[in-house]
């Protein structure tokens, strides 16, 4: 059963009762991110998160991990492009134990200099190890040209350079400005009463003042094709190609999973089939589904060795064009649904899962969105709007944008694209 209370500081509290669960999620997001971030202090709500971490004034950093460790429980946090969580999971008598330790974080952290300073190089080492990894690397390449200029293009973490100026007083401004309670979110998922977890809640966070929020000048992003061709000394080398999508509120956004699903987004569908099972070119090709708030990419990633690279590409891009000129049939958008519907099901096993679905929906709708009203959009799919999604995303390959990372040929890989 969904509850939703919004405390007098504007704190909203969104819930919802599982009475089979034997664990509890909570969650308390801040709607920033990167997203709301400049150029010049890009990864600063990245590092915020790693303050919080790092001792309150009752408990220290070690003290945090410890209590959470004694009961079995787990504690962790994300940044995102939009949003930011700290989360906390942990048996349903261990509730208040988490509930405590996530109010304390967020009202008492210390910010000390020391452990700035500190941080500074762990966060620092993070960013190393992502320029390492290019499977994750190329997805910050793509989004900086695909979004250049733009805060939805620079990367979570941010720079060495950033990072290292960083100071005390910039985090806290940001920190009073960003992180208000009503720029915030606390949701639960589990066994308890709603209105005896919001009298908790109120007890430890009512204190916490309303205020202000920062100005809020984030503007539509626009995309811009780009081709941007990265030399590396690597073993693999890896392709990013993507092009426009739709936001996360935006209705078109169900047939795009379904497309998505038949293109790359499954074991069974057309990429894999043909490049992977068929002709044994790559390990692993998918495609993908980024939605934000207002805008959303589709994508295509693989990696394969450099001597097939443009066979590979070629693949692709034949696939692409029969996408576009061929009806999906009724076998496929039957396919499609019921894979969405099954991921979407078996993700609700999770308590974790299911707080987060909570905090989106109100990060994005601010209402609930029941299961049913998800299902129900999935079942109402069409082969015309998929035939429309198709023509949106594979309409004209020029407007795609492509990434290549490794040890390849630049004048090579762009005669390749251009053809």
């Amino acid at each position: 059963m969904y509850k939703k209370t919004v405390l007098g500081n504007g704190l909203t509290v969104v819930t919802e009762t599982l009475p089979y669960f034997p664990t509890v999620s909570l969650g308390l997001w801040w709607k920033t991110g990167s997203r709301d971030e400049t150029s010049e202090v890009n990864g600063i709500s990245h590092f915020i998160e790693h303050m919080l971490f790092k001792g309150t004034k009752g408990r220290t950093a070690y003290d945090i991990a410890r209590e959470v460790d004694a009961v079995g429980g787990s504690l962790n946090a994300f940044t995102g492009k939009e949003y930011t969580c700290l989360y906390a999971r942990m048996l349903r008598r261990d509730m208040l134990l988490g509930l405590d330790i996530i109010c304390d974080m967020y009202k008492n952290s210390l910010f000390r200099e020391e452990d700035i300073e500190h941080e500074k190089q762990v966060v620092i080492q993070e960013i190393k190890m992502i320029e390492d990894n290019p499977e994750e690397y190329i997805f910050d390449i793509f989004n900086s040209g695909y979004y250049r200029d733009q805060a939805l293009g620079l990367p979570i973490l941010g720079s060495v350079e950033n990072v290292e100026a960083l100071t005390k007083d910039m985090l806290l401004d940001r920190f009073i400005n960003r992180y208000s309670p009503a720029n915030a979110i606390m949701t639960a998922t589990g066994r308890f009463d709603h209105d005896v977890l919001v009298a908790e809640i109120e007890k430890r966070m009512s204190d916490l003042p309303a205020f202000s929020i920062g100005t809020d000048t984030t503007a539509t992003p626009v995309s811009h094709t780009t081709i941007d061709i990265r030399t590396k000394d690597l073993e693999h080398t890896y392709v990013c190609i993507g092009t426009d999508g739709t936001g996360q509120t935006d209705g078109r956004r169900y047939p795009l999973y379904a497309l998505n699903t038949i293109v790359g987004g499954s074991m069974s569908s057309h990429l894999f089939q043909e490049i992977r099972e068929n002709r044994g070119l790559a390990y692993n090709i998918f495609s993908y589904v980024n939605c934000f708030r207002d805008v959303g990419t589709f994508g295509i990633s693989t990696s394969t060795s450099d001597d097939l690279i443009p066979e590979v590409i070629g693949l692709i891009k034949d696939e692409m064009e029969t996408i576009r000129r061929s009806s999906v049939s009724d076998g496929e958008l039957a396919f499609a649904k019921e894979h969405i519907k099954g991921n979407f099901f078996m993700s609700l096993e999770s308590s974790e899962a299911r707080m987060g679905r909570l905090a989106k929906n109100e990060i994005y709708f601010e209402r609930y969105i029941p299961l049913k009203s998800t299902l129900q959009e999935i079942e109402k799919i069409k082969k015309p709007q998929l035939e429309e999604m198709a023509e949106m995303v594979c309409g004209d390959l020029s407007k795609m944008s492509l990434v290549v990372l490794g040890p390849v040929d630049e004048g090579k890989i762009r005669e390749l694209w251009n053809k």
